[in-house]
């Protein structure tokens, strides 16, 4: 509760700061051909961020089908959302796949926690590279051991804490790269149809570092939208097209979302694979 808590009074605090109006002008003028194209990246962003997953569970020897396990990744998306009350989307996953094939909790524990770290250390690999761009001067020298540092201890930690994980660390992090890539194109592309693409390694910026704080929100509402407003105010770009990326990204994510209790509706079986090849 205290999550949801969060977002709705930076929600509040953004909406009182900003024309609704202009906002609901600004998107029913902007050019749907690149909305669409940012909802494809996003989907798509999904589904290699389940890849992702799956190979987590595959290292721990929980051969789940892909099929099911973007489905149960979906499924997990929606109760993150729509029942923020009860059990997490991450919790859930666990959960199902301990009672559908009595699989046990604490590897598979292991597996969603490396997933999410997994994604965290790309987005810091990200911030870091954006900065090569935006760090004045001497402080561009810092980034390429700033990387470097970040590989070595989250290698260093997974070793110690999970070695099971360690022979998918690169090819994880890989999954996890072009998971955030293609949401930058998402975010990319809702600028290109507002034609207000001028600052976007900005908006890249903010939208990696909304994604890290997400954690104090319910996901991700609100934190996003206030970060993108501060931004608007800091680096002088229109704020209305600033909030109007924050709020179209956390009703993808919604839209998205939905697709997860059709197959709880559908009420297809989750399918463990015999082999991997």
């Amino acid at each position: 509760m205290a999550r949801i808590l969060v977002s709705a009074v930076l929600l509040y605090v953004v909406f009182t700061k900003i024309d609704l109006t202009g906002v609901r002008s600004l998107v029913s003028t902007s050019r749907f051909g690149f909305l669409l194209l940012a909802v494809i990246a996003f989907t798509a962003s999904q589904w290699v961020s389940s890849l992702r997953l799956l190979i987590y569970f595959h290292a721990n020897g929980f051969y789940l089908n892909a099929g099911s396990n973007h489905a149960l990744y979906l499924l997990g998306m929606f109760y993150n959302f729509f029942i923020p009350g009860g059990i997490g989307g991450d919790a859930y996953k666990i959960y199902v796949l301990n009672r559908r094939f009595g699989w046990a909790v604490k590897p598979l524990t292991s597996s969603v926690l490396n997933d999410r770290l997994s994604g965290l250390v790309a987005i810091v690999l990200l911030v870091l590279t954006i900065g090569v761009v935006l760090l004045p001067g001497i402080w561009k020298l810092a980034v390429l051991p700033g990387i470097a540092m970040t590989i070595w201890i989250a290698r260093l930690v997974l070793h110690k804490l999970f070695p099971m994980f360690g022979r998918i660390f690169f090819k994880s992090l890989g999954y996890s790269l072009v998971v955030q890539m293609l949401q930058l194109l998402c975010v990319y592309l809702m600028l290109a149809a507002f034609k207000a693409t001028t600052a976007s390694l900005v908006y890249f910026l903010v939208f990696l570092l909304s994604a890290i704080l997400s954690v104090v929100s319910f996901s991700g509402i609100g934190v996003r939208e206030w970060l993108f407003l501060q931004a608007s105010q800091r680096f002088d770009f229109d704020p209305e097209v600033a909030v109007s990326v924050a709020l179209l990204f956390s009703c993808m994510t919604i839209l998205v979302s939905l697709f997860g209790i059709c197959y709880q509706l559908a009420g297809t079986p989750l399918k463990a694979m015999e082999e991997v090849e």
